[in-house]
C-alpha cells in the first residue's frame, strides 16, 4: 500500500506549547515497591543530587 501526501499540510497537528505525560512502565518485581506515581516520583528526586547536571542517555530498550 503507498500513501500519497501530494496534498498534506506540514505542522497542521503540531502543538510546541503542548506538555505529554508519557506511561512508564514498571517491571513486576519493582512494582511492589513503588504502588503509584508519588511513590516512583519520591524516589527519583532522592536519586536527583547523585545524578548532579548530567544527561542521562534515553533508554533504548524496546519492548
Amino acid at each position: 500500500m503507498r500513501y500519497n501526501f501530494a496534498k498534506g499540510e506540514r505542522g497542521k497537528f503540531y502543538r510546541p506549547d503542548i506538555q505529554l505525560n508519557l506511561p512508564v512502565y514498571l517491571e513486576p518485581d519493582v512494582k511492589k515497591y513503588f504502588p503509584d506515581s508519588d511513590a516512583v516520583n519520591e524516589a527519583l528526586r532522592c536519586l536527583l543530587p547523585l545524578v548532579g547536571k548530567k544527561k542521562i542517555k534515553p533508554s533504548t530498550k524496546h519492548i
